[in-house]
């Protein structure tokens, strides 16, 4: 047999198990093949490269803004090409790297929490827990090597995890959570002149950026106590406590509470004006806003989905912020 023949066998028949042999191509330029016993022609389909084309189609759908109506093909034919993409998970690669400042926080889909990590410019991890607490916190805590800085909202949970893991990691608080916290106990019209200064000296907090402005925020908060000491620690004697309870209380009770609060966190409020670099912000904005923000605006659009449906979004969403993430079809 011509040397050149034998080059054109690749594949084998399914009726007679004989070898197949080029036969042409299709009117799509697909290579058509045909066995010599039984002479029946047929195209070799490859299921791995469908199954990517399906599943890279799937997540370009998952991830944009049109709806299954919008499609180039029936909604009906769509979810029954598509119904297996739903079971396959992206996972992050850890590459234990040491990075300068990670930023923790996490979001709720559903009655389950996504603990998140990442730095300023990508994502690094995602863990997914029913709620928030130490032991939960504890696990995205040990997947990582501890960085040198930790930028967090403050969570007790977070922080006593942080304590037990990586007891060595400097903090630093988010400023608007801790703006958000004082609006709560003081509200945007205190009454009185203390809390009207009080909440602004908070809101100065957020446009303070260098050295010299953290010095002057922390004098201008020192001097406010100097002055008003006397007033937040004004009580009040009660006229039928309870059994076991104090016969007294403080008199500006949420007042005092802000004040400490804000004088608790002030060094985990300041460091990033200390200690200036781009790695280290001052709040947590790049989860809230480039992150949540955008997995909210998604699951609006996709409404109406299971939660496990929900949860593989937002898998999909965050594998797509990773560093040097790889392709889509590498995930099957």
């Amino acid at each position: 047999m011509d040397i050149r023949l034998k080059r054109c066998y690749k594949y084998h028949c399914k009726t007679c198990n004989n070898k197949l042999q080029k036969w042409g191509k299709t009117s799509a330029g697909s290579q058509r093949w045909r066995c010599i016993k039984c002479s029946p022609t047929a195209i070799h389909k490859r299921l791995d490269l469908s199954r990517s084309f399906v599943l890279e189609k799937f997540v370009s759908w998952l991830l944009g803004k049109s709806s299954q109506d919008e499609l180039e093909q029936s909604s009906r034919t769509f979810r029954y090409q598509t119904v297996w993409c739903w079971g396959v998970a992206p996972k992050p690669v850890l590459t234990g790297e040491i990075h300068h400042a990670v930023i923790v926080d996490c979001i709720r889909v559903g009655c389950m929490v996504c603990l998140i990590a990442r730095t300023t410019t990508y994502v690094i991890t995602w863990v997914w827990v029913p709620y928030e607490s130490s032991q939960y916190w504890a696990e995205l805590f040990n997947i990582l090597p501890p960085p040198n800085y930790v930028v967090c909202d403050g969570q007790k949970g977070l922080l006593k995890a942080l304590a037990i893991c990586w007891p060595d990691v400097i903090l630093q608080r988010c400023r608007f959570h801790a703006w958000l916290n004082i609006k709560s106990k003081l509200t945007l019209n205190p009454e009185s002149k203390a809390a009207k200064e009080l909440l602004q000296i908070t809101r100065d907090l957020l446009h303070v950026r260098t050295r010299n402005q953290a010095r002057r925020w922390k004098r201008q908060l020192k001097y406010w106590y100097r002055r008003y000491h006397k007033f937040i620690n004004e009580r009040t004697i009660k006229h039928d406590p309870k059994r076991g309870e104090r016969h007294w209380h403080y008199t500006h009770e949420r007042l005092r509470s802000a004040y400490k609060q804000l004088y608790k966190i002030t060094d985990d409020l300041l460091r990033s004006s200390y200690r200036i670099n781009q790695e280290l912000p001052h709040n947590t904005n790049h989860i809230e806003g480039g992150i949540n923000s955008q997995i909210r605006t998604k699951l609006k659009l996709h409404r109406g989905m299971p939660q496990a449906h929900q949860m593989r979004l937002v898998d999909w969403y965050l594998f797509n912020r990773t560093e040097d993430q790889k392709p889509t079809r590498n995930c099957l």
